[in-house]
């Protein structure tokens, strides 16, 4: 079986468990297209003015069944229909009726219930030290509390585990380049396959990634480097890539 990239016209020989793997998403090496090669299949290497199979639409019909379906539950003192044409039913006063409104009172309820979750909202906000509304109020200066726009990542490396098979080693080094304490954030690591298909994610809280439960309590120091060595089971799929990012 070969495919054809529709952005370059290159065509490539296919690997049954590559395609399997990606669910026939691919990436041509030549122009880095990415497209589904389930839809560009030909028998053999087509040449330029060929055209990739098409199906009937209609899925073959399989010879045997694996499993057998169950019969429904059956009663005898279940009552049955006569024969004969089943009651009419009337769509025209079906039709003139329309759905009931709902009561006034249902919209008071609702904006008042709004009204009063987002009151909550900006009291917690402006309760949390650093945060945005905190500082304004408060007259304070210098970066926000949210540690998800000051901190960098200054070095970051992925690499196989050295004593198991089927697990990797991702390591990064993060900076709060602020002059005040963050708080540390949840931190979120996404696998990729060579297609740049997401193979798995994991988020990660302060508490699983730091043992210094006071060090969590003060937050991230202003200037301090941290490294951070973290292990993750992959199985048989080696990801050809990894990102992280912090969440609140």
């Amino acid at each position: 079986m070969y495919t054809r990239c529709p952005g370059c016209q290159s065509v490539f020989g296919l690997n049954g468990t590559a395609l399997a793997e990606s669910a026939g998403v691919v990436r041509c090496g030549q122009c880095g297209k990415t497209f589904n090669a389930l839809s560009h299949l030909f028998n053999d290497r087509p040449g330029s003015d060929q055209a990739p199979l098409v199906g009937s639409g209609i899925p073959p019909l399989l010879e045997e069944a694996d499993v057998e379906q169950a019969e429904f539950p059956w009663s005898s003192n279940q009552e049955t229909l006569p024969p004969g044409p089943g009651p009419e039913l009337d769509f025209d006063g079906l039709a003139s009726t329309g759905s009931p409104s709902p009561p006034h009172w249902i919209w008071k309820a609702a904006t008042l219930a709004l009204v009063v979750t987002l009151g909550a909202q900006i009291f917690l906000h402006w309760q949390t030290p650093g945060s945005v509304m905190n500082r304004l109020i408060d007259g304070g200066t210098g970066p926000t509390a949210d540690s998800t726009e000051w901190i960098q990542i200054i070095s970051r490396d992925m690499h196989r585990h050295p004593s198991l098979d089927d697990a990797i080693i991702i390591s990064a080094t993060l900076r709060n380049p602020s002059e005040d304490a963050l708080q540390w954030p949840v931190v979120e690591v996404r696998l990729y396959d060579p297609s740049q298909q997401v193979l798995g994610a994991r988020r990660l809280a302060p508490e699983e990634y730091l043992d210094n439960v006071a060090a969590i309590e003060r937050g991230m120091a202003p200037g301090v480097v941290v490294p951070l060595v973290l292990e993750f089971v992959v199985g048989t799929t080696d990801p050809s890539g990894f990102d992280v990012r912090f969440q609140r």
